[in-house]
């Protein structure tokens, strides 16, 4: 797992070098690298799935993405990463059982995101187990972070996936469909894209106001979905400016 964060936090410098814009993907490179060596110290740990049994197993690696947070973060979760220093573990622990969302506490997302990350490549269920939002993950019951087309077998076309932002895992979805209100009416469902950004689209529903951005890998299979969504805030900016909400905030926390 930990080879993983590596790997989204190379793609990130990558974007970097390229990028007019480049300290959002800064930011995430250097994120990942700290959850990177959280997953290493869980990854030694016997896990149950139960946050308030498994966390003191690698409660003290969480130190080193709460230290990054405080001297890399913008101000506001420089702020939010100070505080929790001094709060312990019991806000994680509220999280977990409640929200799993980075709407509700970035923070907390960010911290846990390597636990959940390799709960589930053990396939351990998380407890307590949590009801899948509407497009919600079936694994961990978080809320999609991202979108992501992928080509299917045979003359199918590409897939329509969502990544979990809690545990990063993947599951297809309808490809007319909202994840957050289910609403499947065409004229409801407007796409948007950018010349600039060929391979990203805004999925975007009128019914709830809600959207999701997604990345298209047959338009370029090097991409890291989560990662790539660094490189076009700018259509997360005008989606706003239209008067819709991202259904989770980016890594950006936008």
């Amino acid at each position: 797992m930990a080879a993983a964060f590596e790997r989204r936090a190379a793609r990130a410098d990558a974007l970097a070098r390229e990028s007019t814009t480049p300290a959002p993907l800064e930011f995430a490179a250097g994120l990942y690298r700290a959850q990177g060596a959280v997953a290493a110290a869980i990854e030694k740990a016997a896990l149950v799935g139960a946050l308030e049994q498994d966390l003191p197993g690698f409660a003290a690696a969480l130190a080193g993405v709460i230290r990054f947070a405080a001297r890399r973060g913008p101000p506001g979760l420089s702020a939010e990463a100070r505080a929790r220093e001094r709060q312990g573990g019991d806000p994680l622990v509220a999280w977990w059982r409640v929200e799993r969302s980075g709407r509700a506490d970035y923070l907390g997302r960010a911290l846990l995101r390597p636990y959940a990350e390799v709960l589930a490549a053990r396939g351990v269920r998380p407890e307590p187990p949590q009801v899948a939002r509407d497009g919600g993950c079936p694994f961990c019951g978080g809320p999609a972070l991202i979108g992501l087309r992928r080509a299917a077998a045979g003359d199918a076309g590409a897939q329509r996936l969502l990544g979990c932002a809690v545990c990063g895992g993947e599951w297809p979805v309808n490809r007319i469909r909202c994840p957050a209100c289910a609403e499947e009416g065409p004229d409801k469902l407007p796409q948007f894209q950018s010349e600039r950004y060929p391979a990203v689209r805004l999925e975007s529903c009128d019914a709830c106001r809600g959207y999701l951005k997604s990345i298209d890998l047959t338009v370029d299979a090097r991409a890291i979905p989560e990662v790539d969504d660094l490189s076009s805030l700018s259509m997360d900016l005008w989606a706003a400016e239209q008067g819709y909400t991202r259904l989770e905030p980016s890594l950006a926390g936008i």
